[in-house]
């Protein structure tokens, strides 16, 4: 057996989660990438789902107040993201999609177009924190 064949086989070998992650956050997308949505998984004795928050948010009873408390909640962190200059293009569609939903009575699907826009406007502000943070590391020297 050729010695990368080998290599790849002692991989495969490996128990999932054999190079250890270390904080909550790395286990949590290791997961998640996975297995998706809604798995269950045990981190420092304790067991979690693979939920974001927003996903969480969506399951709430499917009401017109949940929808529309939903919805505002999603574009108000857009316009923060907008306020710092690091809006995503896909929130304010999502917001318009939910805000039709919502006017034809699909408070789930209203629900579920919101949390996936207040979940990108969220990402967004990482993005900008992060860049905000290394920016320095661009510039060449």
């Amino acid at each position: 057996m050729k010695k990368a064949t080998m290599m790849l086989v002692a991989a495969l070998a490996l128990p999932v989660g054999a190079a250890q992650a270390e904080t909550f956050e790395q286990v949590f997308n290791q997961q998640r990438a996975l297995h998706g949505k809604g798995h269950e998984f045990t981190w420092q004795g304790e067991t979690y789902k693979t939920f974001h928050a927003e996903e969480l948010e969506a399951m709430a009873e499917p009401t017109q107040a949940n929808a529309v408390a939903l919805i505002e909640s999603a574009d108000a962190l857009r316009l923060q993201s907008a306020a710092v200059g690091y809006e995503w293009r896909d929130p304010a569609r999502y917001i318009k999609q939910a805000q039709a939903a919502l006017a034809e009575g699909r408070f789930q699907h209203a629900m579920d177009l919101a949390a996936r826009a207040k979940y990108q406007a969220r990402l967004s502000l990482a993005q900008q924190k992060q860049v905000d943070a290394s920016w320095y590391r661009a510039v060449p020297e």
